[in-house]
């Protein structure tokens, strides 16, 4: 009343009327609102804040670690779990994603209370706590999830990190819990989430198998590692770690070959064979930087040879190769000549120098005649001459431990003159077989022109000369002893070597699964040809041509000189040998020599009449196991040991059925040395097929099969066997000898052998008897027949055997070398004494 303007509510109330006569008439605002001063209406407190008590003219702000969403609230409500408040919040702010509550706090008011979580958890927004993560699963920390771990990788649970599988394991899934080891023999590198290559020991063999195949397959695609290579995890055929020493023809082959010392030391073949994993052009990759072709025998650097089976030489010029080659064939000729000649001077044997070694060797040549020497070394000079080719031609493979000392021998007594002076890589191997078969023709050719000089010279100091043609003759005659003994001493090496022209070491370039396997050959005696072969793929000609500038058409031009060669030496020596004792069969038949006769007596000096064809039998027995086996492939080298095998057997049986000596200890020697190489054919082909299975299969499958450990329970019982072979066949011969040496024969004194009773010219018996029919017949039929028991092949006429015409008494004594006259009663008033007396003296 009075009042000269409204007055408003005053704060905390309101009023909406207008008939308000004082301050009582305002309204006292409600908990949970509030009114400001002169409000009409009261008003909610906003969201944040609150009034728990009625009259407010303002709402209080929500204290730090509370908050309201609501309006009109008389209360805060207390801040939720994983947020935080600051003060007068409307709403619980969660933690951002990545961080919890600290629980540390009784109050959290902003975002920098919260706490980043730990690695190995998880912390979406508003997190009160961290999460561990769940096998299979990662996380930094801070993250607001936790990431899957890759294939290839596990954890365990709560992990920050995830863990690479081992090798050997994969894990093929996201967020897998665990690695998985591979299935047998599979194997997988560090991290892998598939088992796609083979474990340690093994090697993955057709690299174009997809990770499917393999797996499905595995024992089919990973094999075990070849003997003598390293493979570790992940290895494939082409990346096969090849030792030092060893070499193989390509990256898609499995066969290792050891690098041969080649006449070095043991350690050669690691000089030249570096190994690694880059095979190159047909294996170049394996050698040393000096060194190329099969096994590293070849030397990189043109015009150079392998020397001691590591270094590499230059070559000399072909012009003083081919002057010292022909220097020393034409010593060895010269050398020959004098010695033949001093030899022939009677005079010389007083002289104070030369005659006590002259004297000697005539004594040694009697002493060799009295034991029949020449038919031995004739024995044992041919066993030899097969013995030395057992790992040449026949490719047998026997323990080095045993055989070692006997390489060494034939090493040191093999004559190779071509190798000496015209080495492989200088030459060509057809100049190098030129020379070869050439030189010891030539030295024959030599002596036997020698021997014409030496008559032509006589012939032309006489003076009676007879026909030149003679002359010419004879001095031919004179030198075909010493030149059947070289030809015999040349013919099996010589025609071994014709026959190595078709001798090819096979390496195997590829084999493949569900391929043929395909080959690479290359001569022997000259590794720089390739032989052209259809087991041999084009591909890999055409790739080591490229490399050598060779190809296989110069296989074809040797193998067609060596046709040619062939009829030189083991056919035409056969031929000739064949030749010369047919025409000397009469002579022999009939004790009547010729010249003919005894200059061929080498041939057949030793030999009962019968078989005085055996020499040319023998012949062809060592062109056989020396040479013609060796047009058997090399990869079928087996089959030449069982064509040796066969041939020894059979030759062993002739022997002993046919005993074609004069000397019954020639023939035991002879069946001796002959089983005796029957025995090392059987030992070798044993040998060989071990060690072919143990490459093949292995070494357990060897020994199941063929039921011995290793080489040396093969090699040792056939050594005892050998031996006792020989002790029991040289006690047989010596029991034979004594035994013949008991029958009563007439004996030489020099040789304690029978004479051999010849006949002369136009001469058909050694002795005639003559009798008469009435008192002598008996008599004298009892003294031919005790002549031909004492004298073994002794001719004595008597009439009753021989005679055909009475009147031919003179012509019957005249072709007798002696006459007997047998005086009985009444002899000379016969009728025949007249002419047994008119032709003696």
């Amino acid at each position: 009343k009075g009042a000269a303007a409204a007055l408003p509510c005053d704060g905390g109330t309101y009023s909406s009327a207008t008939d308000n006569d004082e301050q009582g008439d305002c309204v006292p605002a409600a908990p949970g609102s509030f009114a400001v001063t002169g409000s009409t209406q009261q008003t909610p407190c906003p969201k944040g804040s609150y009034t728990n008590e009625p009259k407010k003219g303002e709402c209080t702000p929500c204290s730090s670690g509370t908050y309201q969403d609501e309006e009109g609230k008389t209360a805060c409500k207390p801040c939720k779990a994983g947020s935080y408040c600051q003060k007068g919040a409307a709403a619980a702010l969660p933690c951002p994603a990545g961080k919890r509550s600290n629980h540390s706090l009784d109050v959290m008011t902003s975002e920098d209370d919260c706490i980043v979580c730990s690695a190995g958890t998880f912390c979406p927004t508003g997190s009160s706590n961290e999460t561990k993560c769940a096998k299979g699963y990662n996380s930094s920390s801070g993250a607001p999830f936790c990431a899957a771990c890759p294939p290839g990788f596990s954890s365990e649970e709560g992990s920050e990190y995830c863990t690479e599988c081992l090798p050997n394991e994969y894990a093929e899934y996201h967020g897998q819990s665990q690695c998985i080891p591979c299935h047998y023999p599979l194997g997988s590198n560090a991290g892998s989430s598939s088992c796609s290559v083979c474990k340690a020991g093994y090697y993955l063999h057709d690299w174009r198998a997809d990770v499917q195949t393999i797996t499905q397959s595995p024992t089919e695609h990973c094999r075990d590692c070849p003997p003598n290579a390293n493979c570790s995890a992940n290895t494939t055929l082409e990346t096969l770690w090849i030792p030092s020493g060893h070499w193989r023809a390509s990256p898609n082959s499995t066969i290792l070959y050891p690098c041969r010392n080649f006449g070095g030391g043991d350690s050669s073949g690691e000089v030249r064979c570096a190994g690694g994993a880059f095979a190159g052009t047909v294996g170049d990759g394996y050698c040393s930087s000096n060194f190329t072709g099969p096994e590293c025998q070849l030397c990189s650097a043109s015009n150079h040879y392998l020397v001691d089976g590591e270094k590499c030489k230059e070559c000399a010029s072909p012009a003083a190769s081919a002057g010292r080659l022909a220097g020393v064939t034409l010593g060895v000729t010269i050398a020959c000549g004098i010695l033949a000649w001093a030899f022939r001077m009677q005079s010389w044997r007083q002289r104070s120098c030369i005659g006590p070694p002259l004297r000697f060797i005539d004594r040694l040549i009697l002493w060799s005649v009295a034991i029949g020497l020449q038919a031995k070394l004739k024995i044992l000079f041919g066993f030899y001459q097969v013995c030395i080719v057992l790992s040449t031609t026949y490719s047998a493979r026997l323990p080095e431990k045993y055989t070692g000392w006997t390489d060494q021998i034939a090493e040191a007594v093999s004559i190779d003159m071509s190798a000496v002076f015209l080495p492989v890589q200088c030459v060509s191997f057809s100049l190098r077989l030129l020379a070869y078969t050439l030189s010891p023709v030539g030295v024959i050719a030599l002596l036997l022109l020698a021997g014409v000089g030496l008559r032509v010279m006589r012939w032309h100091a006489t003076s009676e000369r007879p026909r030149l043609c003679d002359a010419v003759r004879r001095g031919i005659l004179d030198l075909t002893p010493p030149g059947l003994v070289l030809i015999f001493c040349f013919v099996p090496s010589v025609s071994a070597f014709i026959f190595r022209s078709w001798s090819c070491q096979a390496y195997v370039v590829s084999d493949l699964p569900d391929e043929d396997v395909e080959l690479i050959k290359f001569m022997k005696q000259d590794p720089s040809v390739v032989c052209g072969s259809p087991a041999m793929p084009v591909w890999s000609v055409d790739r080591y041509s490229t490399r050598y500038g060779e190809d296989e058409e110069e296989h074809k031009d040797i193998t067609d000189l060596a046709i040619f060669l062939l009829f030189v030496w083991p056919f035409g020596s056969l031929v000739l040998f064949s030749l010369l004792l047919g025409m000397c069969y009469k002579a022999m038949q009939t004790n009547t020599p010729t010249d003919l006769s005894r200059a061929a007596s080498f041939l057949h000096k030793e030999y009962e009449v019968g078989w005085y064809w055996w020499e040319a039998l023998e012949l062809l027995r060592k062109i056989v196991l020396t040479g013609l086996v060796v047009l058997v492939p090399e990869e079928r080298a087996f089959v030449r040991l069982v064509i040796a095998t066969l041939v020894c057997s059979c030759y062993a049986v002739g022997l002993a059925v046919a005993t074609p000596f004069k000397r019954i200890e020639d023939d035991i020697l002879a069946v001796a040395t002959n089983l005796v190489l029957l025995l090392v054919f059987l030992g070798a082909s044993w040998t060989t097929l071990f060690d072919a299975i143990e490459e093949e299969l292995s070494k357990k499958k060897a020994q199941l099969i063929l039921g011995w450990p290793d080489d040396a329970t093969i090699v040792i019982p056939m050594t005892v066997l050998i031996g006792a072979a020989l002790v029991i066949f040289l006690v047989g011969a010596v029991v034979a000898a004594r035994r013949v040496a008991k029958v009563p024969t007439i004996r030489l004194v020099t040789t304690k052998q029978a004479p051999e009773l010849m006949l002369g010219k136009g001469m058909t018996w050694h002795l005639f008897n003559s009798h008469i029919w009435s008192t002598g017949q008996d008599a004298v039929a009892v003294i031919k027949n005790e002549l031909q028991q004492l004298l073994p092949g002794i001719k004595v006429f008597l009439d009753v055997d021989d005679l055909e015409d009475i009147g031919a008494l003179e012509s019957y004594i005249g072709r007798s070398l002696g006459i007997l006259f047998f005086l009985s009663k009444g002899y000379f008033r016969s009728k025949e004494c007249p002419p047994a007396s008119a032709v003696t003296p």
